[in-house]
């Protein structure tokens, strides 16, 4: 289940494939990249990755069956460039089908841009529409404002607080736990079962509907 099949999306005038990666390519990862604390801080690390570290990874998550990962890929011409990873980790058919999300863009140029938001919007898609996943859940380490909003903004919300799960910047962190539930009435059923939904998760319900909506007309699997 390594890596997710190619999707083809845009953000304004950026056009973006999630598509596999070969091993070769973490590279992309390294330099300037995860070796910036800038851009490690909130993935929970203190150490700088080297090709060796990233080239282990990948053979690692080539091998896992738990996880499906896509290469963020930015299209200019006809270059491609690889810009981070998006990914589906801990995924399990227990007594809910669900998984856990995450997202790292490790080229600072594109932050900011509106990209990992629709990333996430084309992610929740697919788990949903094409996985028949009932929940995601992400972790949001607290200070890592914009990681925050891009999950609010395709359908996540705060289920509850870990404190001090983590310390960078000379301060103790607390970590936000947030849950996406699949919009369709079958999935919705078998979350709530018999509790009443919390008015939280019914907002956050017609946002997740309404990038499924979005979904349908602007991402594309080949």
């Amino acid at each position: 289940m390594a890596f997710g099949p190619i999707m083809k999306l845009s953000v304004d005038t950026l056009q973006i494939e999630l598509a596999p990666i070969e091993r070769e390519d973490v590279a992309a990862f390294i330099a300037p990249g995860m070796q910036q604390a800038s851009v490690s801080r909130y993935l929970s690390r203190h150490t700088a990755p080297t090709l060796e570290d990233e080239q282990e990874w990948f053979d690692k998550t080539r091998a896992d069956s738990t996880c499906l990962v896509w290469g963020i890929w930015m299209v200019e011409a006809r270059e491609r460039k690889l810009i981070g990873t998006t990914a589906f980790h801990e995924i399990k058919r227990d007594h809910v089908f669900e998984a856990v999300s995450g997202s790292m863009i490790v080229d600072m140029a594109y932050w900011g841009r509106g990209i990992a938001s629709t990333i996430h919007k084309a992610r929740t898609w697919y788990a949903f529409h094409e996985m028949g996943l009932v929940c995601i859940k992400s972790d949001v380490i607290q200070g890592n404002v914009a990681s925050r909003r891009a999950l609010e903004k395709s359908g996540y919300y705060l289920t509850h607080v870990e404190r001090n799960a983590a310390f960078t910047q000379g301060n103790l962190r607390h970590l936000d736990h947030l849950l996406c539930v699949n919009p369709a009435d079958w999935a919705w059923r078998q979350w709530w079962g018999s509790d009443r939904p919390t008015k939280t998760a019914r907002d956050a319900r017609v946002r997740t509907q309404a990038i499924m909506d979005w979904a349908e007309k602007n991402v594309t699997l080949p």
